[in-house]
């Protein structure tokens, strides 16, 4: 009996050790996540960035889209990403117009980039077009490559890369801050908000090739190099990004 006593004795002791360490992952992953959306699909490996992006659908020159995400536990001198995705493509469980297909196959558009953050934190942010690569048939893949995750199969055969240059923005937090409070002083408004447009002659979608389009976008956040840490006592911002498609543009005849 003794024996056996001690053998259930030593697998009890397996089975706690086994949950203990569950435990001990699990809060790891919860310390170390610095962003929240909802399927926490963003993962990060040594070699190269593994992201799922946000997808942005735009499907006539009239559509908006939006989304919002949350910063969490950014430290000065840290940087974070997150990708956009801008496509024409009819997302799944679409229940609009039933002629959209054709509709989508018709037009031809640009469209603009808006960023919203309020201000609990001294974050700068920059938006990066993403170039497409084919993955080598090797598997190698250069320093800063971009791998999507997702069902999509074009994750399996394609890389990113981003942009050396950032996009060029405006900033129409003035003329917000009066649509949004008139002439009422906001000296005292904590988080009122900054609002930034991204918009360049490239950013189009088009039906081509019996084929839609993907425009990637990486979001980069960096704590700015601030010395009066008692301004910013919350610890997360608030991130809104907004989609805007545009008529298109009359042609000359």
């Amino acid at each position: 009996m003794q024996e056996g006593g001690d053998e259930m004795t030593a697998k009890r002791k397996i089975i706690v050790m086994v949950i203990l360490i569950a435990l001990c992952l699990s809060a790891a992953g919860i310390t170390t996540a610095w962003y929240i959306r909802d399927d926490r699909k963003q993962a990060q490996t040594d070699a190269v960035a593994v992201m799922a992006p946000y997808n942005l659908y735009l499907m006539d020159p009239n559509a908006k889209d939006s989304l919002k995400f949350a910063i969490g536990n950014l430290h000065p001198g840290e940087e974070k990403h997150t990708v956009i995705c801008v496509s024409n493509r009819i997302p799944e469980n679409y229940a609009g117009q039933d002629n959209m297909p054709e509709l989508v196959k018709e037009s031809e558009f640009n469209y603009e980039l808006q960023l919203v953050h309020t201000e609990n934190l001294a974050v700068d942010y920059h938006v990066y077009p993403l170039q497409r690569h084919e993955i080598p048939a090797d598997g190698m893949l250069p320093e800063g490559a971009i791998l999507m995750e997702g069902d999509d199969p074009a994750y399996k055969r394609y890389y990113w890369t981003k942009e050396k240059y950032s996009l060029s923005w405006k900033d129409h937090t003035e003329k917000m801050k009066k649509e949004v409070f008139g002439t009422a002083d906001t000296e005292d408004i904590v988080n009122v908000g900054k609002y930034l447009f991204f918009d360049d002659e490239k950013m189009k979608l088009v039906y081509r090739d019996n084929t839609y389009e993907y425009d990637f976008y990486l979001i980069e956040m960096t704590w700015q190099d601030i010395r009066n840490f008692n301004a910013y006592t919350k610890e997360t911002d608030l991130v809104y990004v907004m989609v805007n498609a545009k008529q298109p543009r009359p042609t000359e005849k």
